[in-house]
């Protein structure tokens, strides 16, 4: 088969799959759709595909000589997309810190899809051989990722270089399976699904399989996205609509999922294999958003996948044997900590915490009591807009200056995402008088007591950087806080 045919079905379905899948993104249970819903009149801007475009740049750049700095340096000039673990990678790579330490500090979504959707660039590119399309894929999770979260991208990488390479579906995927470290749940996972499979041919009970034992509150969690996507390709058994349709109807992230999935059908059988219907409709567009900042993007699929071919064609001159590759037994490697020491006041005793997560419940004496967290936080005289989010699993309120802001009353699961907050609330400060602010938290008795997450964003999502300190910072019980403690009793009485 023309390799070109099957780069080009390789992005074409992930451009379809991400089109189809779009209006649903977040469904927490199926929309039952079997076509465009509603049609588009052309494809929709998606992070799975047009965030490989800055690797497609990186590619062309840098060549050979695209390394991990090279890497972080063009993520972080190209992107400016603040959700979730994007917004986490960029502020850590402007504090300094390099992957894979900027893909694990302070990121409660270094288990989300982010980097599992960027896999195909490094597929194409080095096709058939998927230790090193691995490597880079690892290289590239990292920056924003770690965990599962990067095993994800290693796992669709290896696939999908091995399906270019000429390999089964079935080879495929046993070729991704076997680059994932034993510590990996998706490779437990993978493993179950393919023996639950095997006896019943039912996706029905891969479906329920998944859903019982990996769901996450966190609609784009990669293990649980991940497990949609597998049992849609042992399912479709190789056929593009019945494929994209069984893994986009499992809902949550459905435009990561259907994109993934019709990516590796389309690097399977090639671009002229896919239904008319389905490609038609998206044309040869690839639509990209306004939060990439690059030149010389391609405009459609077609220049796309010509400029990757071009690529692999350069790398492969190179010799297989002079590029890097995974090797059995791998893993991320290790990283230091990063201290941003934030300081507050939980009960009156001073406490530190790093990024945006306190570990009460790794704090002794609080079981059974309500838990009062009390601290500053000053912002830098330049800002102009600010929220404060705060999420605990725990019912609170939460006093700015002495007048309550903000009720939770219910015990929902965190996911501390400005954009999509669940389990907290998202204040915003009044910055025309002053950029100091005082916050009282009180957290209702619960066991085992929950984490509070608290950071500030823009209207943009961007983390700000603050000084957070503790009123008073060392006193003991009552020092800093009885006016706080005074307003809780008045307020809770």
């Amino acid at each position: 088969m023309d390799f070109l045919d099957k780069v080009s079905g390789c992005f074409a379905g992930k451009n379809i799959g991400g089109t189809l899948g779009a209006p649903f993104e977040g469904c927490e249970t199926s929309p039952g759709i079997c076509f465009y819903t509603p049609v588009p009149e052309h494809p929709l801007p998606n992070d799975d595909l047009d965030l490989q475009l800055v690797w497609l740049r990186a590619l062309e750049t840098y060549g050979e000589r695209l390394g991990p700095d090279e890497m972080a340096r063009s993520f972080l000039a190209a992107v400016d997309c603040h959700w979730d673990e994007y917004g986490v990678a960029l502020r850590n790579l402007r504090d300094g810190l390099k992957p894979p330490l900027s893909g694990k500090h302070n990121n409660f979504f270094h288990n989300g899809l982010g980097a599992a959707i960027r896999s195909e660039i490094w597929a194409c590119v080095f096709p058939g051989a998927p230790e090193t399309a691995a490597y880079y894929a690892m290289l590239d999770a990292t920056i924003d990722h770690s965990g599962d979260g990067v095993y994800a991208e290693v796992f669709n990488a290896a696939a999908e270089s091995a399906l270019l390479g000429g390999a089964t579906l079935d080879e495929a995927l046993d070729a991704g399976k076997r680059l994932l470290p034993e510590r990996s749940l998706l490779k437990r996972m993978y493993r179950r699904l393919d023996q639950l499979y095997r006896a019943h041919h039912d996706f029905r009970l891969l479906h329920k399989l998944v859903v019982e034992n990996y769901a996450s509150v966190n609609f784009t969690d990669c293990v649980m996205n991940g497990g949609f996507v597998y049992s849609a390709l042992l399912a479709g058994e190789g056929d593009f609509e019945r494929t994209v349709l069984l893994a986009v109807n499992c809902g949550q992230d459905t435009d990561c999922t259907a994109a993934t999935a019709g990516a590796m059908i389309g690097a399977l059988h090639g671009r002229k294999a896919i239904p008319s219907r389905w490609s038609e409709v998206v044309d040869d567009r690839i639509a990209v958003g306004d939060y990439l900042h690059l030149d010389r993007l391609p405009g459609t699929v077609s220049e796309l996948a010509e400029r990757v071919v071009r690529l692999a064609e350069s790398f492969r001159r190179v010799g297989a044997e002079h590029l890097p590759r995974l090797k059995d037994g791998w893993d991320v490697p290790e990283c230091g900590e990063y201290g941003e020491r934030r300081e507050c006041l939980v009960n009156g005793v001073l406490r530190r915490f790093d990024g945006m997560k306190l570990d009460l419940d790794a704090m002794p004496g609080l079981v059974g009591h309500p838990v009062l967290v009390t601290g500053e936080f000053a912002l830098p005289e330049e800002t102009a807009e600010a929220n404060l989010l705060a999420a605990t699993r725990g019912i609170f309120r939460l006093w700015i200056d002495g007048v309550l802001a903000a009720v939770k009353g219910d015990q929902a699961e965190v996911v501390p995402a400005p954009h999509r907050v669940r389990g907290g609330r998202l204040v915003a400060l009044d910055l025309r008088r002053k950029k100091k602010f005082r916050f009282t938290i009180e957290i209702a008795p619960t066991e085992p007591v929950p984490e509070l997450y608290l950071n500030l964003f823009d209207w943009q999502n961007r983390h700000i950087k603050a000084r957070w300190t503790a009123p008073e910072a060392g006193g003991e019980v009552g020092n800093g806080s009885e006016r706080d403690a005074s307003v809780l009793s008045t307020q809770t009485a």
